[in-house]
């Protein structure tokens, strides 16, 4: 069959299946999801999980790092990328696989995606940190982190005489305010350079933190973050559903067990280098992670518009 012949096949390879192309087709595949009715049934796109994917990398690749505490002497990268509650990844990222992943997430954030920006942001342990919580709710968004050892957290008051009743013993935290306020212009100046992508987050993130000594603007940034922080651990534990928090996260988990069938044969092994951190442009390795999201497009359209109603006439 002429259209099914080796030299056919890798034309339309080559020519077509490109990370430049599944970057063009993205934005119209997730607006025509939004026209699902299953997908208006799982949201309304406001609210987004990040997670990493960690791949082992065999062959010799820039970004590739041994971490002993998930693939021993192998070397790996993470695919940090950003899935929002209508099922549909919106953004991502290639990084080192010894990276912890909160000095990513404000990369995935603000960085460029398709569709509808969330407004809401949920990420596991790995993306939490005092700064990050500062940082994106100055950016506007709503971080929810999900914390370990939720009895051991410690909260933040601004008065030291202040009673809060039974929330007395976790409130054992003081925030100096005085430290917000010197560099608020600053912080201000920042947050605006990261919002119009004038500077990278991932190199403000490390700027600020410096291994583990962050600077005054930093620490300023961590006791702004100390409020929100404090919030949402009341939040959590008030309210059940929020300290369960599944349903986002197990459709990421479900998109990177679709990933790693679709792409890695389930061996969690990508045999192309990965030469840059953009997730659209890392050559077949970036172009192929972002396949799933074209997959999970037609399974949406075949599975639910039927039943829905909202066929997409055309599409897929």
């Amino acid at each position: 069959m002429p259209a099914l012949e080796r030299h056919r096949l890798g034309y339309v390879d080559h020519t077509y299946l490109r990370a430049d192309n599944y970057a063009a087709a993205n934005p119209h595949l997730i607006a025509k999801q939004a026209g699902i009715g299953f997908a208006h049934a799982l949201g309304g796109g406001l609210v987004a999980a990040i997670d990493g994917m960690r791949l082992v990398v065999p062959v010799p690749s820039a970004y590739a790092r041994s971490n002993k505490k998930y693939f021993g002497p192998k070397r790996e990268i993470a695919w940090l990328n950003m899935i929002n509650d209508q099922a549909f990844g919106i953004a991502s990222k290639i990084v080192s696989g010894t990276d912890r992943d909160c000095l990513h997430a404000l990369d995935v954030i603000s960085g460029p995606g398709e569709g509808r920006r969330a407004d809401v942001i949920v990420t596991d342990t790995g993306s939490y940190s005092d700064l990050v919580f500062g940082l994106a709710h100055l950016l506007d968004k709503e971080y929810r982190p999900a914390l370990a050892d939720l009895p051991d957290q410690k909260l933040w008051r601004v008065q030291a005489d202040a009673d809060y009743g039974a929330l007395n013993v976790l409130a054992r935290g003081r925030l100096d305010l005085g430290k917000v306020a010197r560099w608020w212009p600053d912080i201000l100046r920042l947050v605006g350079s990261i919002y119009t992508s004038a500077v990278n987050p991932y190199d403000v993130v490390r700027m600020l933190q410096r291994d583990g000594r962050p600077t005054a603007m930093g620490e300023a940034i961590n006791t702004y973050g100390r409020i929100f922080k404090s919030l949402h651990v009341l939040a959590l534990i008030d309210d059940k559903g929020m300290r369960r928090g599944k349903g986002i996260r197990n459709l990421q988990e479900g998109r990177h067990d679709l990933a790693q069938k679709v792409f890695h044969g389930r061996k969690s092994q990508v045999f192309q280098a990965v030469l840059r951190g953009n997730g659209r442009s890392v050559g077949s390795a970036g172009h192929r992670f972002e396949l799933p999201g074209a997959v999970e497009h037609r399974l949406h359209r075949r599975c639910f518009a039927p039943a829905t109603g909202a066929g997409l006439s055309g599409a897929g």
